[in-house]
């Protein structure tokens, strides 16, 4: 078993905090009202099947990273792409004290957004710390969703989560400094964002540059507290009763996730598929994209 502490710098599995926009025109804002707030979401194209709603990495980032990538505008040609910001991050607030975040509320709000896009069922893509809230949510409401995607997922019992730091980048990892702040316990410490975003990449030619216009916020105290809360969960047992369709997506060359973890999380969802990208570090959709848009357009097909 791994320690938490080191492997969680930059917010679990942050992936890239910045990107590119996809498009000069913003998407139209829209709000969703959740218990003592509001959730700010984005719509692009639609179509028949359920809306694809991304949850971010983080926690205490917002979307906008997902904009670095222009594959969501293939994929929204047959249903509606959601981006929306989790509570108290980007455009989303909330009165509920940030101290006060766990991981129940963000799934009640990810029900609410549900709710205002007045579906039966959603099918999610969760992204690194977006994995454990879909899983969170799946478990929950498995009569809500309609496919499950997890890309570079963290663990589904967080205390066992493993990684790659220190074995694939040993000289960035032996500089960190010893801290006990359980910010720095939690990997949420605001200062170590730039070197885990450079071990999150395959080929280091590929991290995106960082766009003034679209960096993604980050918010230490968001990311403590909703961490610390996670770390009491265990959704392994859960996981295993699930009836739904589920892809489990894994960059081989992944420092944030070990290989192992997403093994793991495919083998306690009943009939998931498990599918490496083989020239990927935390962000296949970065660095993949055309495979990346073809392997999830046949999966929401079926």
């Amino acid at each position: 078993m791994k320690t938490i502490g080191p492997m969680m710098l930059a917010a679990l599995l942050l992936a890239g905090v910045a990107g590119k926009a996809i498009a000069a025109d913003p998407l139209k804002p829209l709000t969703a009202p959740t218990k003592d707030g509001a959730l700010h979401y984005e719509l692009m194209g639609g179509g028949a099947q359920p809306p694809l709603v991304l949850v971010n990495g983080g926690p205490g980032l917002d979307h906008r990273y997902f904009h670095g990538s222009t594959l969501w505008q293939g994929l929204s040609k047959r249903r509606a792409i959601v981006f929306y910001d989790q509570r108290g991050m980007g455009g989303s607030s909330s009165t509920i004290p940030t101290d006060r975040f766990t991981v129940d509320l963000m799934v009640a709000d990810l029900e609410a957004l549900r709710i205002k896009l007045a579906v039966p069922k959603i099918s999610l893509l969760g992204h690194s710390w977006g994995g454990i809230l879909s899983m969170a949510y799946a478990t929950r409401h498995p009569d809500h969703v309609s496919h499950l995607i997890l890309v570079g997922s963290g663990a589904a019992k967080l205390s066992e989560h493993e990684f790659l730091f220190d074995k694939l980048y040993p000289e960035i990892a032996a500089r960190r400094v010893a801290d006990d702040s359980p910010a720095a316990q939690m990997g949420c410490k605001t200062d170590s964002l730039d070197d885990y975003s450079r071990m999150s990449y395959y080929d280091q030619r590929n991290q995106p540059r960082m766009a003034d216009a679209d960096n993604s916020a980050f918010s230490q105290e968001v990311c403590t507290a909703v961490m610390l809360d996670a770390m009491k969960l265990d959704l392994v047992p859960k996981l295993r009763t699930l009836k739904l369709p589920a892809l489990v997506i894994n960059g081989r060359f992944d420092a944030n996730v070990a290989p192992t973890v997403a093994y793991a999380i495919s083998k306690a969802i009943p009939g998931s598929t498990l599918t490496y990208f083989e020239h990927s570090g935390h962000s296949p959709f970065e660095e993949e994209p055309d495979r990346f848009e073809l392997v999830v357009e046949r999966f929401l097909d079926q």
